[in-house]
């Protein structure tokens, strides 16, 4: 019943090295997990058709999405395929890009919170600052009308339910139940605040800097009207699900990097200057800064926060000329995908001049970061923003350097993040 699955959990990213190593080169991998007709695939261009070519022969599957379903409903992350298109409708003017503009000063002070409370020739504990960053952010960012004192509290309750939210999924629902009680305790005190901000949020729906979730409650045609009161405080919980673990993922891991490398980081402040001087950056000017954005890219390159998803078959499919049954798990890795040395040179390297100025493309089949096809991120534009104001933020007031000790290893469960990852912080002066 075990099979692979030891293996798996021992070292995931080393079995997935071997999986892609081994067999004939058809990119179809037969698993043993749980005891499910299960497959990994490890070919871009198979992936790619399960993802976007053939979509519809395949939906989100698996324990992990059923216990998900339970929890938070048929929302745009957790929805099944015959709900999910009507959801990304109902989201997509949460994340316009006028939305993220105005977020844009929420991010930057709670990035300035994390990183002045850094003691200059001190050791920062980059995972909390980035744990601390992620949650605040994205409940100012939903809902801006909440004072600090609100936020802070929310943004501890919403830290606390992702430390449960992998357990309680993950687990036969027997196994999850002994976690109710303080992840219900969680989720009831997010819904209770989002519903107490709904009604100032309806009344300030149509202004810019009201916030993500008031773009719900507006009138949307193309959304099928405003989202009532329930969908509301169910979006907000999913929402903050969704955003704020691949976030503390992303920006732990694009700390530590750029600190193995000081000449990056200066260069990057030197395009900081260049394009925004000494007034706080904004998305326009985040637009003009190439090499940030190929950091960022590189970044989750090497360290995709999902490093692994899953599909399952909802009626019988044929892929790399191979006939499977419907209720058949396919999982496949971004991070082992985005580690192939046929299409990426040096793998392990952290090299941001690899890419285009732009970043990635839609073309690039092995990237995904931000997953592909009619699910892919919907809030990527966001995620990247936010990552990219942190990282700003942070650079103007530090140089980061490791801290003495071991490098920090992956911890890898929903999302991938570093384990005991501290860096040597020191204060930066003005023209330094």
């Amino acid at each position: 019943m075990v099979g692979h699955a030891a293996a798996l959990l021992r070292d995931p990213l080393a079995w997935l090295a071997r999986c892609a190593a081994s067999g004939s080169g058809e990119g179809i991998h037969r698993l043993r997990l749980w005891g499910r007709p299960s497959y990994l695939v490890t070919d871009a261009d198979l992936v790619h058709e399960v993802l976007a070519g053939r979509a519809g022969d395949f939906d989100k599957g698996g324990q992990f999405y059923r216990n998900a379903r339970e929890i938070f409903g048929d929302t745009l992350v957790t929805a099944s395929a015959g709900k999910h298109p009507h959801q990304r409708r109902r989201m997509r003017p949460v994340f316009r890009r006028a939305r993220i503009a105005a977020a844009v000063p929420a991010m930057r002070l709670e990035a300035g919170r994390v990183a002045d409370s850094w003691t200059s020739g001190g050791e920062a504990d980059i995972v909390r600052g980035s744990v601390l960053y992620a949650h605040r952010t994205a409940v100012r960012t939903l809902l801006p009308v909440l004072s600090t004192v609100e936020v802070d509290r929310l943004a501890t309750a919403s830290a606390r339910l992702i430390e449960d939210l992998f357990l309680r999924t993950v687990l036969p629902p027997q196994a999850g139940a002994l976690l109710r009680r303080r992840f219900d305790t969680s989720l009831r005190t997010l819904r209770e605040a989002c519903g107490a901000a709904v009604p100032e949020a309806r009344a300030r729906a149509a202004d810019e800097r009201s916030g993500l979730l008031a773009a719900l409650l507006e009138t949307s045609p193309q959304g099928g009207g405003p989202a009532s009161d329930e969908e509301a405080r169910d979006h907000f919980v999913s929402l903050l699900m969704a955003g704020t673990e691949t976030s503390v993922s992303a920006l732990a891991w694009q700390l530590h990097h750029l600190s193995r490398d000081l000449p990056l980081q200066h260069r990057i402040r030197d395009e900081l200057h260049a394009v925004a001087g000494e007034r706080p950056v904004t998305l326009a000017d985040l637009e003009r800064m190439p090499l940030l954005r190929r950091a960022t890219a590189e970044t989750l390159r090497c360290r995709p926060p999902l490093w692994m998803l899953l599909r399952t078959s909802v009626r019988e499919v044929r892929l790399g000329g191979y006939r499977f049954p419907a209720g058949t798990d396919f999982y496949f890795s971004p991070h082992q995908l985005q580690h192939a040395p046929d299409v990426f040179a040096e793998p392990g390297s952290f090299c941001p001049e690899r890419w285009p100025e732009r970043g990635p493309s839609a073309r690039d089949r092995s990237f995904l970061a931000f997953g592909a096809g009619p699910r892919r991120c919907l809030g990527d534009q966001f995620a990247l923003t936010s990552l990219a104001v942190a990282t700003s933020t942070v650079l103007t007031r530090w140089t980061l350097t490791p801290a003495a000790g071991r490098a920090p290893r992956a911890r890898l469960r929903t999302m991938q993040v570093p384990h005991a990852l501290r860096l040597r912080v020191e204060r930066r002066h003005s023209g330094l």
